[in-house]
């Protein structure tokens, strides 16, 4: 890659229009003193107007194409020179194009900063898309035309309602009251206790980003993020809205100062994604990590008690189907990549607004998820949702004993791996009757498990050999098998 096309990528990183030059001017501006290209395969015009040819660092002149040709994976002495931190060889002091190089990287934390310029209509045409810096899950791009008018910062915040806190940083920063519906639930049965995810009074912050992808990486960046918290009787949500690569620093001692004061962090898909992307951007800044808190990431409790029936486990999914939640007008958040691009370089708003309702929207999802899922864990039968689910669910968030008394209680909708956990939990309780009720009907339906629990039950509480042995003898051919058999025997024989 020529330095050209090097500092063209930054220029789109920053959100400015690439140059634009004519093959004339590459070919101009890419010979040195000497009539040098610098290397690579970027030097195929040049060789074939009587430069040098790549790959080579003596600066010899050839006229041939095809030695120009000859290694389009070659360097020239030039760049060879600048890798490895050694003048270049011009011959004659530094080359134009070294010094154009120079004084453009020099400005590029300017640019960093800068509001991006509306591009003329030979720069970028109605139906041009900017790509999106990382990998976002769509497909193609919506569609974005340059021709409208572009928003400053500062009519950006008129429109969304907020305030900047920064030269490149928007707050948006409103109370929700108790009563406010999303879906079938009400914002105010999150602000209690929501048993068994968090108790009455722990301070609890939901939280969701957009992002510049979903690759990860140094280069995707979390251009806003939403915090609600409980404030009052009603719900504070705030988001943080980054409008240049800047802004980092300012909104993430923001939020960081801002989720000082929770104890436990909701999100969704948040302990993979975007809690350590957070962490990962604090550390680019030389910034330090909050105090830890608790932390409930609502998809694995999704996947425990409905990973077995719905299609996928998404935020939608959960919402369609927990929340009776539609958003027909919603822009999905693999599109969020592209609406802040289009703000970068066109200074259009109007999809980067609703990628802020639509962040919004989902954080209003993890406050109420939270009392849906107590729903359903209250009687998983009813909500056609996995008891085993429900009770792995609760035997991490609560102990062995709360996933026995739901085992128990969905006892006749449980799975033989489910019935055979709770003679498990019953055995482990020292009541070893309810177990061999449970193991008996397993066994006669050849369960190996629930088999040799009969023979060790009869064996070692009942001192019965003989029914000990006739189980032992049920049995899948293994050396553990006929170990027992041989030792019952011997037992009944007396030897």
């Amino acid at each position: 890659m020529s330095l050209s096309d090097r500092l063209n990528t930054l220029r789109r990183q920053a959100g400015v229009t690439p140059e634009r030059r004519t093959a004339d001017e590459v070919v101009r501006d890419g010979a040195g003193p000497s009539g040098t290209a610098p290397g690579g395969s970027e030097a195929g015009p040049a060789g074939a107007a009587g430069g040098t040819a790549p790959g080579t660092e003596s600066g010899q002149e050839t006229g041939s194409m095809t030695d120009a040709s000859a290694d389009p994976g070659g360097t020239s002495g030039n760049e060879g020179s600048v890798r490895e931190g050694r003048a270049p060889a011009t011959g004659q002091g530094e080359s134009p194009q070294r010094a154009r190089a120079l004084a453009e990287l020099r400005e590029r934390i300017r640019r960093m900063g800068a509001a991006p310029k509306p591009p003329s209509p030979q720069d970028a045409p109605p139906s041009a898309v900017p790509p999106a810096v990382g990998k976002a899950n769509s497909a193609t791009a919506p569609a974005m035309s340059p021709n409208g008018p572009a928003v400053s910062v500062d009519e950006l915040a008129e429109r969304l309602g907020g305030s900047r806190i920064g030269e490149h940083v928007i707050l948006l920063d409103r109370e929700l009251p108790p009563g406010h519906e999303h879906g079938r639930l009400a914002l105010g049965e999150a602000l209690g206790a929501v048993w068994p995810f968090w108790e009455a009074g722990e301070r609890v912050g939901f939280i969701d980003t957009e992002t510049t992808g979903l690759a990860g990486g140094a280069g995707t960046v979390a251009f806003l993020v939403g915090l609600a918290t409980p404030s009052g009787e009603g719900l504070r949500l705030r988001q943080w809205l980054m409008t240049a690569f800047a802004g980092e620093a300012t909104m993430l001692e923001s939020v960081d100062a801002a989720l000082a004061g929770c104890e436990r962090l909701v999100s969704y898909n948040g302990k993979t994604f975007d809690l350590p992307l957070l962490r990962d951007r604090r550390r680019m800044q030389r910034r330090n990590d909050p105090a830890d808190s608790a932390h409930t990431d609502f998809l694995h409790p999704v996947r425990a008690l409905y990973g077995h029936a719905w299609p996928d486990c998404r935020l939608r999914t959960a919402e369609e189907r927990l929340l009776g939640l539609q958003r027909p007008d919603d822009l999905p958040g693999s599109d969020a990549p592209w609406a802040w691009q289009a703000y970068l370089r066109f200074g259009q708003a109007d999809l980067l607004q609703r990628v802020v309702r639509h962040n919004a929207d989902d954080i209003f999802s993890l406050a109420v998820l939270g009392p849906a899922l107590a729903g359903v864990l209250a009687d998983p039968p009813a909500q056609l949702a996995s008891p085993e689910g429900a009770a792995r669910l609760l035997h991490r968030l609560r102990g062995p004993v709360e996933a026995r008394r739901l085992l128990q209680q969905c006892e006749q909708r449980l799975t033989p791996a489910g019935r055979l956990w709770l003679a498990r939990e019953w055995r482990r309780a020292g009541v070893r009757e309810r177990a061999v009720a449970l193991w008996q009907p397993l066994a006669e339906q050849g369960h190996p498990e629930a088999i040799e629990a009969l023979a060790k039950y009869h064996e070692h509480q009942r001192r019965d050999p003989a029914t000990a042995l006739e189980w032992a003898r049920r049995l899948p051919d293994a050396p553990d098998a006929h170990a027992r058999c041989a030792r019952l025997q011997r037992r009944l024989s007396g030897s």
